[in-house]
């Protein structure tokens, strides 16, 4: 169940990724909790969930600031997503590995066919979370969990500066299709060619739209 902090956090991460809150902006509790129709502490949960995926920071004398993330960010969490994936797709999955992507893979084309934004991103990021459940690792997973709420902010950027939860058959589910279909034959070669392919492609035009500036993604 999505908590109230989470909600709050959720709201707060769209108005930065449509630019409504522009990078260096203070968060003013006030202005914005009344803006949000949210109690002040509500609004505190979701500014510290915020801080832990590195888009907001504490800077002294002006409390929480929106901190879009740099191109340097971007290739740390891009590099630390494609070591882990790539050793995922290693794995030659088990049947009950394989039944649990499967329904990662369920609820992703579900979540596509009702066109909503926040659905495909969640299902997304899950897909890839069961991809990394290959490796049955509780710490690896619990890292991967963990770098999610980096990759939370650049799926969202993808989505809006492509407009792909308008039309996410070929974006998304065209594309996962094969990774997901490579897992299940068990063609692990094949598998990572396309994981590191995705991640690329992904990398590359974030890359394009941070360089580009505020409005690449409006």
């Amino acid at each position: 169940m999505t908590s109230a902090a989470e909600l709050v956090a959720d709201r707060l991460r769209k108005l930065i990724v449509t630019g409504a809150l522009a990078a260096g902006e203070p968060l003013r509790e006030t202005q914005l909790a009344k803006r949000l129709a949210i109690s002040r502490n509500s609004l505190r949960e979701g500014i510290r969930l915020l801080e832990q995926s590195r888009l907001v920071k504490y800077e002294l004398h002006r409390g929480a600031v929106v901190s879009t993330p740099s191109v340097e960010d971007l290739t740390d969490v891009f590099q630390a997503r494609r070591h882990i994936e790539l050793a995922a797709v290693r794995v030659v999955a088990s049947d009950r590995q394989l039944a649990a992507l499967a329904e990662a893979w369920d609820r992703l084309e579900e979540s596509a066919a009702e066109l909503a934004q926040d659905q495909i991103i969640a299902a997304d990021l899950a897909l890839h979370q069961a991809i990394v459940g290959l490796l049955e690792s509780e710490r690896l997973s619990a890292f991967y969990d963990s770098l999610c709420k980096e990759l939370i902010f650049y799926f969202a950027v993808l989505s809006h500066a492509d407009e792909e939860y308008l039309h996410p058959q070929e974006p998304i589910v065209a594309r996962h299709r094969e990774i997901v279909d490579a897992i299940v034959a068990r063609r692990t070669a094949e598998a990572e060619v396309l994981v590191l392919r995705h991640i690329d492609e992904n990398e590359s035009r974030l890359r394009d739209i941070l360089t580009a500036g505020p409005d690449a993604s409006a």
